[in-house]
């Protein structure tokens, strides 16, 4: 949602649906050889962890699913979603800053041209930032 003032926001005890693009959401291979000499390196994602700028994260197995109207309007994801429970007023530009981050498992294989070499990376990541507002809302309901 937006603000009037243009910001992006969420809505405090709302369910904040995660999820990244799933055209990322695939081994990464990529190969490289002059000669005999080559070596090729696949990254796979593993999870997401969503740390949500309020000292709270979560972790999702997969990338999320896309939130659309279909699902309804206070509907909380399948498989990776948040509920914020306190509003960003009183941090800087009353805006809270998450990060998403991919987890990769990589490892390699490759030909030395006389023999077969390969093993594993550690655990790598890709990072994304975004700051938004999380607005409380009050409602009155008559009958």
């Amino acid at each position: 949602m937006q603000l009037p003032d243009g910001r992006d926001a969420t809505i405090v005890g709302e369910n904040t649906w995660i999820w990244t693009d799933r055209s990322v959401w695939k081994p990464a291979v990529e190969r490289v050889q002059v000669g005999t000499v080559w070596a090729e390196v696949t990254a796979t994602p593993t999870g997401m962890t969503f740390n949500s700028g309020s000292d709270r994260s979560m972790t999702c197995s997969g990338p999320g699913t896309p939130y659309d109207r279909s699902y309804g309007l206070h509907a909380a994801s399948p498989d990776c979603g948040f509920v914020y429970t306190r509003s960003s007023v009183g941090l800087p530009n009353d805006q809270t800053t998450a990060e998403w981050a991919i987890q990769w498992s990589v490892s390699w294989i490759g030909s030395t041209g006389s023999g077969s070499v390969g093993g594993d990376f550690p655990l790598l990541q890709s990072r994304a930032r975004s700051t938004f507002a999380v607005a409380e809302v009050q409602a009155l309901r008559a009958n």
